[in-house]
């Protein structure tokens, strides 16, 4: 059997390569949107892919399924609960795929959507027993997928779901059986996921928190611990019900003139602004929200920016702009219009630039003492904050402060802070674009904070 594991690092996602070299096919579960890996992978081990499988409708990024069904002419299989609109081989519980030596033996298991499956998968030239899970976002390294995907009235029951498909549909497996799972470490489609990519079913059942628990205190923590919803959790599961747009027929992300810029502005279309914190800082273009260029970009921008408006990027280099696309197609923004290289050309029309001061810690210490009407805002988790936070700030999470914004005067002044200084600059950035006048960001953060205070 061949197997391979894919990492989309920052957004956590981990997709599958599974095939027979002796027979020469391959199927990918669970795709990101970007496929040159897969075909690169099949094509350096001889293997054709000639089906693609989503366990389950995907919240956080759009699927690859059309992507690999364009270049490969791969099947499409996704349950029949799944309501989809595009051509696809329906899987139901009990279905078993052959490639070649390999069987996937098809395990409906509701809980964090109502169209999950797990797959069995068995070597058939090692034995008749399955040798791993390949379990979605039902089960992860430490934790169990969100069940509020498919809306607060399914909610109860979603739970229930969850919580029969660990303990049932799971339960005939051997402890030994290996798992992998649809996430890891930075998904916002669970809580609490380790770093470690794979485990077994049996430490999972000695270790997982939610195995151990009764069915009201499983409801209960997941009640508690459920991640916040991005913006564009329902626009991509709309699309992957849709079947997303191909790549390569969205329009060309260009270069933009000075007046295009200008009348995107005029327009209210979002600009990015791709660029470290401190050169934000320094100069930007006033109304410009910052989402510095990391993995984790794309699931930032999930949560500041609608998918449906038109975007312009700004960063220091093409490159940038190239890596971060990448990024945002991947979890839904397609209607990126263009994007503006540095601020030289804007500087030089004579237009002015807006400014967000960099406070250090030692700078914040500084104002607190001298001025008891500042504002701190800790904009960072709850788990964050109750590790530690400084006395007399307001604790308000970033999802938190960009859904339901903040109560107070755009004349007050404000230092926004977070563990490093990356989530207070978005937070700060969008104060500056609604007219704040005295907003700070600290840099550092709670990290260089707690090594001094």
């Amino acid at each position: 059997m061949f197997f391979k594991q894919i990492k989309v690092e920052g957004l956590g996602c981990l997709s599958y390569v599974v095939g027979c070299p002796k027979d020469g096919r391959a199927f990918v579960v669970d795709p990101k949107r970007d496929i040159d890996d897969y075909l690169k992978i099949a094509d350096e081990n001889g293997l054709k892919i000639t089906g693609v499988i989503d366990t389950h409708i995907h919240a956080d990024h759009i699927s690859g399924s059309q992507e690999l069904k364009a270049q490969t002419g791969a099947t499409i299989y996704v349950h029949e609960n799944a309501d989809v609109e595009y051509e696809h081989s329906t899987l139901k519980d009990g279905d078993q795929i052959e490639i070649g030596n390999v069987k996937i033996d098809v395990i409906y298991t509701p809980g964090h959507t109502p169209n999950a499956v797990t797959l069995a998968v068995t070597d058939k030239s090692r034995g008749d027993d399955p040798e791993l899970l390949l379990t979605g976002d039902l089960l992860f390294v430490g934790s169990v997928g969100r069940p509020d995907l498919a809306g607060g009235e399914l909610l109860d029951e979603q739970i229930n779901n969850l919580h029969k498909s660990l303990h049932e549909k799971l339960g005939k497996f051997p402890d030994l059986v290996e798992i992998y799972p649809a996430h890891g470490e930075g998904s916002l489609c669970g809580s609490g996921m380790s770093a470690k990519p794979s485990s077994t079913l049996g430490y999972e059942r000695k270790t997982n928190p939610f195995f151990k628990l009764s069915f009201d205190d499983f409801k209960n923590e997941l009640n508690r611990i459920t991640p916040f919803r991005p913006k564009n959790f329902t626009h991509i599961i709309t699309q992957n019900k849709k079947g997303a747009s191909l790549l390569s027929s969205l329009q060309p992300v260009i270069k933009l003139k000075f007046t295009d810029l200008k009348k995107s502005l005029e327009k209210g279309n979002p600009l990015v602004d791709l660029r470290d914190t401190t050169s934000f800082g320094g100069a930007h273009i006033a109304g410009s929200i910052n989402i510095g260029l990391t993995p984790k970009a794309g699931t930032w921008l999930g949560t500041v920016v609608d998918p449906e408006n038109e975007i312009a990027l700004l960063a220091y280099s093409k490159q940038d702009i190239d890596d971060d696309i990448i990024q945002f197609r991947r979890v839904g923004y397609d209607r990126i219009i263009g994007f503006f290289i540095g601020l030289s050309d804007w500087i030089a029309k004579g237009e002015d630039t807006g400014f967000l001061p960099q406070l250090s810690i030692h700078g914040l210490n500084r104002v607190l003492k001298k001025y008891s009407n500042h504002h701190v805002i800790d904009v960072r988790t709850d788990q964050e904050w109750n590790e530690g936070h400084i006395k007399g700030a307001i604790h308000l999470p970033l999802p938190k402060f960009i859904n339901n914004g903040i109560s107070l005067e755009k004349e007050d002044h404000i230092s926004m802070i977070c563990g490093s200084g990356y989530r207070s600059n978005i937070a700060a950035s969008i104060l500056k674009s609604k007219g704040f006048e005295h907003v700070y960001s600290v840099i550092g953060g709670m990290n260089a904070w707690k090594t001094v205070y």
